[in-house]
């Protein structure tokens, strides 16, 4: 989930960054946008469906570590050595990090690229409407309703799929 949280500031920061020029008169002045990040990720339906797969994959990881748990508990009650119940602590914490590690790997690719997808989109989207900058309304103090583009952004999104 902390991956998740990452992706989210990550986008934030990329979109804040995003400056796309598109052919506008320049007597009028640059044409500005913003979109909310949260909200574009909760309603892209592949995100929604990586992140499903993504807590079903680490739940599946924590049962096989409570499993664990519960083996130490039960030796601690049995009377075990410490010794051996040490080794199966230093199980459980390489599990922990071999699980963690696997979830990293196999999902931070996948994320990045949804990224990577959604910033492609947006540029394409600004071209087409034809902003000159598009920012994401988490790195900004202030910004008018008038110009939040969240809404329109997701209904192309989602009809881009």
């Amino acid at each position: 989930m902390r991956k998740v949280g990452v992706l989210v500031v990550s986008i934030g920061i990329l979109l804040s960054f995003v400056l796309l020029f598109a052919s506008g008169d320049t007597n009028q002045g640059p044409k500005f946008a913003y979109i909310d990040s949260t909200k574009v990720l909760q309603s892209y339906s592949k995100f929604i469906t990586l992140q499903a797969k993504y807590q079903e994959d680490a739940a599946f990881y924590q049962k096989k570590l409570n499993e664990l748990a519960a083996e130490i508990n039960s030796m601690k009650e049995q009377g075990v050595s410490e010794q051996e119940i040490n080794k199966k602590i230093a199980e459980y914490s390489q599990k922990q990090q071999q699980y963690s590690q696997m979830l990293n790997n196999e999902y931070q690719p996948k994320f990045s690229q949804i990224e990577q997808e959604i910033l492609e989109k947006i540029a394409q989207y600004a071209e087409i409407m034809g902003y000159d900058f598009v920012f994401n309304s988490k790195s900004m103090a202030y910004g008018n309703s008038k110009y939040d583009i969240t809404a329109q952004f997701i209904e192309y999104l989602n009809s881009a799929q």
